[in-house]
């Protein structure tokens, strides 16, 4: 029977301590929470109490977002790059540790990142490597340098290794590329969420202009039978390092209402109305 349990970000952006948001998600009716994966973070707890959390809050843990911010230096040349690709490889190790089924991971930052290069596969190999000795399952996820994603995919024959489709970044970055068609067989996590065609503004389905009905027969479509996960945020706060919408949506609204209003927004997206 078609109905996709419904997952979210556990950092929707309200600043929350970790146990409160998950305990507000799970509330809200929430099945399960994506995580950031991080070796340290000022808004996270430690990688095994924030898994530890989600479970004590009742919540499986559908995948978690491998950190990424240098993540351009594997394409390059240099000692930078062989230090992240260790990090990332010690994270995919502790994915494994802690029971995550599945890391989201970037291949680049930005909407120009270094040239594909051999040195950039061969570390991004090795991390592969790593996932398949950690039982882990590797998404990659299509981003501003879209391309880039149809360009490594081919070189990679790995069972445990597909595609997270980005549904705002498919639209506000390469709307006429239609990502989850083409990787249809090789989803293994979905980001959904809302903008006008020009931002990643991580709004909630239906508050931007992206075509739904079309998302939504495209994930039916594909071999993807996870949960269908909102990767929404509301930076409430500056620490968070994001600016509001000048058009905010959710102005003044609770955690809990900026919730329940998401989980509606779930309901409406599986239903198809």
């Amino acid at each position: 029977m078609f109905n996709p349990s419904p997952s979210i970000a556990a950092w929707f952006g309200y600043p929350l301590e970790q146990q409160d948001r998950l305990r507000l998600i799970k509330a809200a009716g929430f099945k399960s929470v994506m995580l950031w994966w991080a070796t340290e973070s000022p808004f996270e707890p430690p990688i095994p109490l924030k898994c530890d959390n989600a479970r004590r809050s009742g919540l499986e843990i559908e995948n978690a977002h491998l950190e990424y911010r240098p993540i351009n230096s594997l394409w390059e040349e240099g000692y930078r790059g062989e230090h992240y690709a260790t990090e990332l490889i010690g994270l995919v190790s502790e994915a494994g540790r802690y029971g995550v089924p599945t890391l989201v991971v970037h291949l680049t930052e930005g909407f120009e990142p270094p040239a594909m290069s051999d040195v950039g596969v061969s570390r991004f190999m090795r991390i592969i490597d790593a996932a398949d000795r950690a039982g882990v399952k590797l998404a990659f996820e299509n981003l501003k340098a879209y391309k880039r994603l149809y360009e490594f995919m081919p070189l990679v024959d790995a069972p445990h290794v597909g595609v997270c489709f980005d549904a705002g970044h498919n639209h506000a970055h390469c709307p006429d590329t239609r990502v989850c068609r083409d990787f249809s067989d090789r989803i293994f996590a979905v980001h959904l969420h809302d903008n006008y065609g020009v931002l990643d503004d991580h709004l909630m389905p239906f508050d931007g202009n992206d075509d739904w009905a079309r998302v939504r027969s495209e994930l039916i479509d594909s071999s993807y039978t996870g949960a269908w996960s909102m990767e929404i945020e509301h930076p409430v706060s500056p620490a968070f390092g994001k600016k509001l919408p000048e058009n905010d949506p959710y102005l003044g609204m609770s955690a809990e209402e900026y919730l329940d209003r998401a989980i509606k927004a779930h309901r409406k997206l599986v239903n198809g109305n």
